[in-house]
């Protein structure tokens, strides 16, 4: 039986179509490729996560990709850096899904790899003052899909893997999830209506009008 619902943050709970994002720097194509392959695919974001397991500060993040691209477009680099929670937003949808949850006396926990300044800029919505409990990557030093962050949020609010629904936007997350005995589903990013969906398969829950 399910008694804990486990959400990932971005893509779920926090919307950031990185594609959309890139375009409102530049609309040169040469150096929206140069964003994505130089920041958001890089070792310091989606590569290794140094930034979001906490290891290096944005400061340094911007300075090891400038060295790294020769400067060739350091104030793009700089900007994107600096700005780029600007464009991400927590749903508010999500948030009412969660109290409705909460309503229902599931426990709401959540597992996302993620920045201070992200974080910071989530904390906004209370999210984290509505919820049970939550491990971030940059806090713990682990990021997902290793299972270490898992068990360090199991061991942390003793929680029964065969009680616990975690949901994702990320396949590798949602199989390390099932690898430990949780029950887990992959949605779309972004998507509210398969949040839904996911929550009326899983637990049979539809959302009050």
């Amino acid at each position: 039986m399910i008694k804990n619902i486990i959400f990932d943050i971005g893509n779920v709970i926090l919307n950031f179509d990185y594609l959309k994002v890139i375009a409102n720097y530049t609309d040169n194509i040469k150096e929206q490729r140069f964003i994505l392959d130089n920041i958001i695919n890089s070792p310091e974001w989606l590569g290794y996560s140094l930034i979001d397991t906490g290891f290096i500060t944005k400061e340094e993040a911007i300075q090891i990709v400038q060295d790294r691209t020769n400067h060739v477009n350091d104030n793009l680099i700089r900007d994107f850096w600096n700005s780029y929670n600007n464009y991400a937003f927590v749903d508010k949808k999500v948030l009412d899904l969660i109290k409705q949850l909460k309503k229902k006396d599931y426990k709401i926990y959540l597992l996302s790899n993620i920045n201070e300044y992200t974080f910071n800029k989530v904390k906004d919505s209370n999210l984290f003052n509505i919820v049970d409990g939550y491990v971030l990557s940059y806090k713990v030093h682990q990021v997902k899909p290793y299972v270490s962050i898992y068990k360090t949020l199991i061991n942390k609010y003793n929680l029964k893997v065969s009680e616990c629904l975690f949901i994702d936007d990320n396949e590798n997350n949602i199989n390390t999830a099932n690898m430990l005995g949780m029950s887990a589903e992959l949605v779309k990013a972004d998507n509210y209506e398969d949040i839904l969906r996911v929550l009326n398969n899983s637990l049979g829950f539809s959302v009050n009008n």
